[in-house]
């Protein structure tokens, strides 16, 4: 295993593998900037075997796994060496796709990998909502001083292995480019929601109400006015854990739909995500 230094790297193991002309396979589609923060902290690792190339994002408790593979029958070979490499280690790896099952999945499922949880995509056309009626009082833009707080938050509720948490640079990037409301209370942060606008999508990223403000309509202030940022956008998107009714329900109620879209996250342990 060696470090990655520099993201050209990632694009000379696509040129590689799709130089074998087979059917490649892959769940690495990366974003630039957030690889380019990964390599900066020393955490980007890659692993070379016949004909696939690993890459490994060392977090505190595991490694994100991913992988481009010259076909599914190299991708199994190889996973047998990797695993004995790092039969000590926690693995995580997400597999995006519309279908429940797939041949992809079953490499995973044949050499004991486990569905960690998984995750399901809601979208739903823009359409008018008269927002200067609603009420968003005490929402905000957030700043810089609010960085470890939000980071702390983040990783004390939501589950690092299944939902792709942000580090604090990460973070510290969305707040810079206004892409971060709270809900502030006598100082305290009682809500947030993280999103972005692409193109003419409004991706909807984190959304989080602390236990101490839940009767206070601190998420429907928030996500009213993420309506608002996003307005002109064409659609809206965003993951919920299909585990997640309630969650699920009440983003219904906000005239979101279920798409045939999912994120399988598998792991080499047997653990699975608690609500």
């Amino acid at each position: 295993m060696k470090k990655v230094t520099d993201f050209i790297e990632i694009n000379q193991a696509v040129v590689r593998i799709k130089n074998y002309k087979k059917k490649l396979v892959t769940n690495f589609f990366p974003n630039r900037e957030k690889v380019e923060i990964w390599i900066s902290k020393n955490q980007f690792y890659t692993i070379e075997i016949g004909e696939v190339i690993y890459f490994l994002k060392k977090n505190e408790n595991f490694y994100a796994l991913f992988f481009i593979a010259s076909s599914n029958e190299e991708l199994d070979k190889s996973l047998l060496e990797l695993l004995v490499d790092f039969s000590e280690e926690i693995l995580m790896l997400d597999i995006v796709q519309r279908e429940e099952t797939s041949d992809l999945l079953n490499v995973f499922y044949s050499k004991s990998f486990n569905l960690y949880t998984s995750l399901v995509r809601m979208n739903r056309l823009n359409h008018q909502v008269d927002l200067l009626s609603i009420s968003t009082d005490g929402v905000k833009e957030a700043s810089g001083h609010h960085l470890i707080s939000l980071t702390n938050i983040l990783y004390s509720f939501f589950d690092e292995k299944a939902e792709q948490l942000p580090d604090e640079k990460e973070l510290g990037n969305w707040i810079e480019n206004k892409n971060v409301l709270i809900y502030e209370e006598d100082n305290q942060i009682g809500g947030f929601l993280v999103y972005e606008i692409i193109g003419n999508t409004l991706y909807l990223r984190y959304w989080f109400v602390h236990p101490n403000f839940r009767d206070k309509r601190v998420g429907s202030k928030l996500f009213y006015e993420f309506e608002n940022k996003g307005k002109d956008a064409n659609r809206h998107l965003f993951w919920v854990i299909r585990s997640n009714e309630n969650a699920i329900k009440r983003y219904k109620h906000y005239g979101f739909v279920e798409e045939k879209m999912y994120n399988f996250v598998l792991t080499n342990k047997n653990i699975r995500y608690e609500e």
